[in-house]
């Protein structure tokens, strides 16, 4: 009899067994959390302990980024749109969608959002904030289906969503909103990737000698003073109404 047939296929099945296992409980882990890059431990390493991290622990949502098929935008979406390319009319609107899908940013009449996607809230924006068609104008809008870009709150001088970089850290990702608002003797940064939260010591993230903690897309970040505060992605304490210097 020959047993090589049999022998692979026993082989082949252990492997597939193997690799079968690996994958559900990947897919257990992550059901129903949004796309994540660079999924966070389960607990602290060694290498997010020499970035200042203090802990880690699970992260059941609201997620400020969606895994929708259908893109439409929902309640509670913080949506941002950035006007770029013309000196004078470059400015940032950023706003909650409100209770009754209605997006209203000031300067901007209200924005019907129901059963409406990021790209149909663009095409409408310019005539809404009363802009003007002009060369080299850039409308950029960036909301809960965005893939490229990090989002942060708390306290930084310039809350909202911000295009991603390869090799952007924590520290640099702060000086990019401005910096703090204030003196933080206490502070903590909270970072929610995945299913996954991870807080880190500012003092130490703010120390250049400190390891630093490279930034991902989809991640949401937000300072904080109390270690208690219970993270939530979708209120990263925006004001109502927030201009850009």
């Amino acid at each position: 009899m020959n047993r090589l047939p049999f022998i692979l296929a026993l082989a082949a099945a252990l492997c597939g067994c193997s690799s079968g296992v690996t994958e559900v409980a990947e897919m257990e882990r992550m059901k129903d959390v949004p796309p994540v890059v660079g999924q966070l431990p389960l607990e602290l390493t060694p290498d997010l302990r020499a970035a200042g991290a203090l802990e880690i622990a699970a992260y059941s949502g609201p997620w400020i980024f969606r895994h929708d098929k259908s893109g439409r935008l929902h309640e509670g979406d913080l949506m941002q749109v950035d006007v770029v390319g013309v000196p004078g009319l470059e400015r940032r609107y950023i706003e909650y969608i409100n209770e009754d899908l209605m997006w209203i940013p000031e300067g901007v009449r209200p924005v019907k959002c129901r059963r409406r996607t990021q790209q149909d809230v663009a095409k409408e924006f310019p005539g809404r904030a009363s802009i003007p068609q002009t060369p080299g104008l850039q409308i950029r809008v960036l909301g809960p289906y965005s893939t490229d870009c990090y989002v942060m709150g708390g306290e930084v001088r310039q809350h909202g969503f911000y295009m991603w970089k390869d090799g952007l850290s924590l520290r640099q990702a702060i000086t990019v909103a401005g910096g703090l608002r204030r003196e933080m003797p206490a502070g903590k940064i909270h970072v929610v990737r995945g299913d996954r939260q991870v807080t880190f010591s500012l003092h130490d993230v703010l120390d250049k000698a400190t390891r630093p903690f490279l930034i991902k897309p989809l991640d949401a970040i937000s300072v904080m003073e109390q270690v208690d505060m219970k993270f939530d992605a979708r209120k990263l304490n925006i004001p109502s109404s927030l201009k850009n210097n």
